[in-house]
């Protein structure tokens, strides 16, 4: 008899045994070794620990003040062959992009380990192709950050696709993806797919992989919900930097940084090119190195764009068009482009091609384009500032050394603090609000009607 006590004894205790992983127990609503609180948090070690989470995530357990921490680099085990599909932790919330139950709501630490082996292959018109990324939604609570997506991954999906999140209304911070990413209709990120309900952070997160959608798509966030629905937006994207190449099927929304989108975007940069040319839609347009088409609440600063930017309509080596939204007055402020901007169309320009809003409410501040800007369309709706009269030119604005004197750069001092002239360029130039002209290698400034050599 006490042979069988102590065989049961044992057996409990290896059964007690199992049921821990660092100290901690198995909690019995996620099937995850830990307790969930900051000090003891759940314990996420295999790529059966990520299905778990997303199998028992639901509007009334989603995470809310719980805390989750990878403990290892994690193999999904996929490869194009065999392929393994993302795990969408709290997409099942998603009934469509209106109508969000939840997401996941606590805090997910990746610790700075490395997610590989998924090749996403469902990419229809169905529940199976929507809303998929490792997380199919982040709630307003839901802190996701530290996690590497790397190269050894593949995402093709319907729409509102990215490597972290599909939707986001709470924080994505510190994540890298170096997959390329793929939607066969709507909106693509490097990073998320979506910011909706007016809330939503990126921050300090970086995009490697290569971008494309049919429509939108960009380095880190597809776009951001706007609309009579949203009261409010607090969407931030910050300091983010994208060097993925970005291009779109029907050739509409591609861009470094964001698509389709209404917030805040600060202090990001993008090394990538952004290529819109060679979409199937009659309009193509909306291309840029920063955002494509920006609406509502509009805010970017601090911006830099290094890539070439190649579309159609409404090219900006910073935005593409800004929308009328709510016909709020804005400045694009601070940023910088180097790289070359391309057009075939109207509204062609060094930093921001667009705008649809009133006569000046949309204002270029202290911004600096040194990338030659071309277009082979209507010459006069281009410049290396703005591509549109209705875009006013604030002070401190400088045009780089040795560009072109385009149709709607100012014949004066407004919003040009200097031109650097290059004299081995011959034409017409401003320099330090005064018109310059260079021929053979000799600078002359005007005076009356007769040119005077200096």
């Amino acid at each position: 008899m006490k042979k069988i006590f102590t065989l049961i004894f044992a057996c409990i205790a290896a059964m007690t045994a199992m049921a821990q992983s660092d100290g901690s127990t198995v909690s019995k609503t996620w099937g995850l070794a830990g307790t969930g609180t900051a000090a003891d948090p759940y314990l996420v070690s295999t790529a059966a620990d990520f299905k778990a989470m997303a199998e028992n995530c639901n509007a009334d357990h989603k995470g809310t003040g719980e805390y989750f921490k990878m403990t290892n680099d994690i193999d999904f085990g996929g490869t194009a062959d065999s392929p393994a599909q993302l795990p969408a932790i709290g997409k099942d919330g998603n009934a469509q992009i209106t109508k969000i139950a939840y997401g996941f709501d606590g805090t997910f630490d990746g610790d700075g380990h490395t997610i590989s082996g998924i090749y996403h292959t469902e990419n229809g018109n169905n529940a199976e192709g929507k809303y998929n990324a490792l997380f199919g939604c982040i709630d307003k609570n839901g802190v996701v950050k530290n996690i590497v997506f790397s190269e050894n991954n593949h995402i093709t999906s319907y729409n509102y696709v990215g490597s972290i999140a599909s939707l986001n209304m709470g924080t994505i911070e510190n994540c890298s993806n170096y997959a390329d990413i793929t939607a066969t209709n709507f909106a693509a990120g490097g990073i998320c797919g979506f910011m909706v309900n007016g809330n939503g952070t990126v921050k300090d997160c970086h995009n490697y992989g290569n971008v494309t959608a049919m429509t939108y798509a960009s380095g880190i966030c597809g776009g951001s919900q706007s609309g009579k629905s949203i009261t409010t937006y607090s969407y931030l994207i910050e300091g983010c930097t994208n060097s993925g190449n970005l291009s779109t099927s029907n050739g509409l929304g591609s861009a470094g940084i964001a698509g389709s989108y209404s917030g805040a975007i600060r202090n990001c940069t993008n090394s990538g090119n952004v290529d819109d040319t060679k979409g199937t839609a009659k309009s193509k347009q909306y291309t840029a190195g920063i955002v494509s088409c920006a609406s509502n609440a509009v805010d970017i600063e601090g911006c830099t764009n290094s890539g070439s930017v190649n579309g159609v309509k409404n090219v900006g080596g910073i935005v593409g068009n800004v929308m009328k939204g709510d016909e709020a007055a804005t400045a694009i402020s601070n940023c910088v482009n180097n790289g070359a901007v391309s057009g075939q169309d109207l509204y062609v320009a060094g930093i921001v091609g667009n705008s649809a809003r009133a006569e000046g409410l949309v204002t270029v501040v202290k911004c600096t384009n040194n990338g030659e800007v071309t277009s082979t369309g209507t010459s006069e709706f281009i410049g290396n500032l703005r591509g549109n009269t209705t875009i006013a030119l604030g002070d401190g604005n400088v045009i780089g050394a040795g560009l072109k004197v385009l149709p709607l750069d100012p014949t004066d001092t407004t919003g040009i603090s200097d031109v650097n002239v290059n004299k081995t360029v011959n034409g017409v130039f401003l320099k330090n609000g005064k018109i310059v002209i260079v021929k053979n290698n000799k600078e002359y400034t005007v005076g009356g009607v007769q040119m005077v050599e200096k």
